[in-house]
This record gives structure tokens, sequence and C-alpha cells, in this order.
């Protein structure tokens, strides 16, 4: 009789308003927060939103010594940029715009600039460029004046007022 007093009793509990199992009572683990995926903008030809706005000469996903790279090849004029454009989106997540370049001779300047409603936002990230191979750059949202913001574009901007010799760029995205 004790046992089934008892077993009434714990059943009893279940039963109560406002009563809770002890594993009730442990707090809830919190959930992983999701991985934010990157951002491709271009690897061997746009991705899908992504339009060349430039207005600098350019030619995308060609051919580059029997590389598995096609990357877009620029031809700019003093001042003149590749423009990669996109509907405004917000970088929340991501902290770096990362991308290829190759120059064909050497001390060429570009600069990296994003873009907010159109409009470049700072100076840029200034870069000279090589002729040896291609170069990683890294630059961080942060120095763009972009970390979680709107944006709708890239620029990869010839620095100076003279014509600057073709360059590649090419695996742009932002992680």
């Amino acid at each position: 009789m004790k046992h089934f007093i008892s077993a009434m009793g714990a059943v009893a509990l279940l039963y109560l308003p406002g009563a809770t199992a002890a594993e009730d009572k442990a707090p809830a683990a919190a959930a992983p927060s999701a991985a934010v995926a990157p951002v491709v903008i271009y690897d061997t030809a746009l991705q899908s939103g992504w339009q060349n706005w430039s207005w600098a000469k350019t030619e995308l996903s060609i051919e580059v010594g029997g590389s598995a790279r096609k990357p877009i090849k620029v031809e700019a004029g003093p001042w003149q940029a590749l423009y990669l454009h996109h509907d405004g989106f917000n970088t929340a997540g991501h902290q770096k715009l990362h991308m290829l370049i190759q120059g064909s001779a050497p001390d060429g300047q570009v600069r990296i600039l994003a873009l907010i409603g159109g409009k470049p936002v700072g100076e840029g990230k200034p870069l000279t460029l090589g002729n040896s191979g291609w170069t990683r750059v890294v630059t961080p949202l942060a120095t763009l004046g972009v970390e979680d913001q709107t944006i709708d574009g890239i620029w990869v901007q010839n620095a100076t007022a003279a014509d600057l010799p073709k360059f590649f760029v090419t695996e742009i995205r932002l992680e």
C-alpha cells in the first residue's frame, strides 16, 4: 500500500497546475548561432544578383594561361573602376572582403571601395599592384566603413590620373 500511495503522489505531481518534473527545471541549452555563409560576388563568373556596372573597360570570365581561374580583365583609364553592383544588402555577420588581384605592370595603384546608396564610402583602401602573380587581398569591412551596413556595390578603382595597364580580379567574396 505504501508503494501505491508513493506512486500515486508522483502521478498527482505531474498533473498539478504549475508543477514540473525535475528534468523540466534544467536550463535550456542555448541554440547554436548559425554561421553566416560567405557572399560570393565573383568566382569564374558574376554570381546571381550581381551586375557589371563598370566604367573601365572590362571582360568577364576570360581564359588566362590555361588556369582554372577565369578572372575579370580590367583596363582602366584615369580614375576608372571595375564596378560590381547588387541591390542593397546588409553586411551583418561578415567581417572582410576577399579577392585575388594580378597586375600586368609593376607599381599600378588601385583602391578598393564599397558603396552605400550608389556612393563610395571613404577614400578606399589603396593597393599597389605587382606583376609577379596573384595577390590575395583581404580588407576588413570596418576599414571600408561598411561593417553592418547596407551596401550595393564594390569598386576596384584606378587610383591615379594616368592609364593603368590591364589587371585581373577574381574570387571576390564577403566572409
